[in-house]
């Protein structure tokens, strides 16, 4: 799995069903990025990744814990 689409699934966990959905909406419009779009094939790309993590940063208000890998 792609970072991006490890990243999105975090954003997800934060909240469940209805909840998750919505956090990613708020996340992606912040960002200018449509979530709902990542893949596991998506390649990896730092600048959407700066920018997705920035504001999941501001809407959560916390950083996200990505599986598999430690806070930056």
């Amino acid at each position: 799995m792609g970072r991006l689409k490890k990243i999105v699934k975090a954003i997800e966990s934060e909240s469940s069903g209805v909840q998750g959905r919505l956090l990613l909406a708020r996340v992606g419009l912040k960002a200018g990025v449509n979530l709902s779009k990542i893949t596991e094939n998506t390649p990896d790309n730092p600048e959407i990744e700066k920018r997705i993590l920035a504001a999941a940063r501001v809407v959560l208000r916390k950083e996200i814990k990505i599986e598999g890998e430690e806070n930056e």
